[in-house]
């Protein structure tokens, strides 16, 4: 017997034809009440399908929170004057580590009702406010951590010269059409990319929302010239911990994701008044930030937990785990920024 998201994905498909892959992916993630991220089930940490850098240590909030503090500095402004808005927040265990480091104003924008729920089991008793839309003139930093690859993403693939949209039919296969939506993709002939136009409406919001500060996103993903050099595009489920290939098995119950395109963030983000201040790596960014001197106060230790902790830590910077594929990306909004992009 189908599920109640496969039920309602093929008569909205019987209904209005073959829709895009982008639209699919959306229902499978964030329909309100059978999707992906917004049902019940937890999908982080070890029952979960995946881990996100705060699943792995403490300290991982510790520095950002110590980064925030600098921007903070930079603006010249108090903690308690300067707000983070977290994109998607998870569990919520980045804003509580953050908050035991720092006084900052915190606020969390977070589409599933499913993970606010967890976000207030996590963070009861924390001076945090919970958003449903970019807040206007804002002074601070907006923050995500995985945040632009988890969303939906248009497949197209160039056939016979021409742009073409992968949709998917009532029996989930797919079918090419026309673009849904107009964009300009450097693609050889026959090849597939996963294009995020979501993410380029976002940095538009977030440019929008800043009066003065930064944007901050850690996620894995490339420049356009390595993230256009594949030729099957980028996209991967995930399902109990193990990458699956496969976006048409399990809906509603596997991770959908999607390397991101940080080129697009950066021009994007131009557009929108935000100056791009450094595009690096999650392990230099970190070791910018003081950890090795965290795992170096470790290392006297002889306990097992703090054993666990140092190489719980060292996933987070080593080239083959987590260092090198998250990329983070800072960009910044002065308040000439804004009032010329107002003059416009």
């Amino acid at each position: 017997m189908d599920s109640p998201l496969l039920q309602h994905l093929k008569s909205r498909i019987q209904r209005e034809g073959p829709i895009s892959f982008r639209d699919f992916m959306d229902e499978a993630l964030y329909h309100p009440e059978f999707g992906y991220y917004t049902s019940a089930r937890n999908p982080l940490g070890r029952a979960g399908d995946y881990y996100t850098s705060s699943d792995l240590d403490p300290v991982f909030g510790k520095l950002l929170a110590r980064k925030f503090q600098e921007m903070a500095a930079t603006l010249g402004i108090t903690e308690e004057s300067f707000t983070i808005l977290e994109l998607g927040a998870g569990r919520g265990l980045l804003a509580r580590e953050i908050l035991q480091h720092a006084r900052f104003r915190y606020c969390i924008l977070e589409r599933s009702s499913a993970m606010r729920d967890r976000q207030h089991e996590t963070l009861s008793g924390l001076p945090i406010e919970w958003v449903s839309e970019m807040p206007e003139s804002l002074t601070g930093c907006v923050f995500s951590n995985e945040f632009f690859d988890a969303l939906p993403v248009h497949r197209v693939v160039r056939r016979n010269g021409v742009l073409r949209e992968i949709c998917v039919s009532a029996q989930f296969t797919e079918v090419e059409g026309d673009l849904q939506e107009p964009l300009v993709a450097p693609l050889a002939e026959g090849q597939l990319a996963d294009i995020c136009l979501d993410a380029r409406r976002w940095v538009a919001q977030i440019g929008a929302s800043l009066e003065r500060g930064y944007h901050l996103a850690i996620d894995y993903g490339y420049q356009e010239r390595e993230f256009y050099a594949r030729p099957r595009g980028t996209l991967m489920c995930y399902w109990k911990h193990q990458a699956v290939e496969d976006p048409y098995i399990r809906i509603g119950e596997q991770d959908i994701t999607a390397h991101v395109n940080f080129s697009d963030l950066m021009n994007a983000g131009a557009a929108a008044g935000l100056e791009n201040v450094s595009f690096t790596t999650q392990m230099d960014f970190l070791i910018q930030q003081g950890i090795l001197q965290e795992i170096e106060a470790l290392v006297p230790a002889t306990s097992a937990d703090a054993i666990q902790r140092i190489m719980a830590i060292k996933k987070l910077i080593l080239p083959d785990a987590m260092g090198q594929r998250f990329k983070v990306l800072i960009q910044r909004k002065t308040a000439f920024d804004t009032a010329r992009i107002r003059q416009l």
